[in-house]
C-alpha cells in the first residue's frame, strides 16, 4: 500500500471509531498532529488498529492499561513523549 493511501485508510479509521471519547482522543493524537508520522509509523498504527479494538485503544491512550512493548516507541510518538 502506498503512503498515501496508507494515510487515507487511517484518517478514516480514526475519524469513525463509533464513541465520541475515541474519536476525540483520536483527532487529538492522531488527526491534528497527522504529519509527524513517518510511513513505518503508520504501518506499526494500522497494525494496531487491526490487532486491538477501541476499548484498547482509549486504555492505552489514556494510560489506563499497559501498552504492550512491542509498540512503546509509536505510542511515545503518538503521546508527544519522544
Amino acid at each position: 500500500m502506498s503512503f498515501k493511501s496508507l494515510k487515507k485508510v487511517i484518517k478514516y479509521r480514526v475519524s469513525y471509531s463509533g464513541t465520541k471519547e475515541t474519536d476525540i482522543l483520536y483527532k487529538k493524537y492522531f488527526i491534528d498532529d497527522f504529519n509527524k508520522f513517518n510511513e513505518d509509523d503508520l504501518i506499526d498504527i494500522q497494525k494496531l488498529f487491526n490487532n486491538y479494538s477501541d476499548n484498547e485503544m482509549y486504555d492505552f491512550l489514556t494510560k489506563k492499561r499497559n501498552i504492550p512493548y512491542q509498540y512503546d516507541k509509536i505510542f511515545k510518538k503518538i503521546l508527544n513523549e519522544n
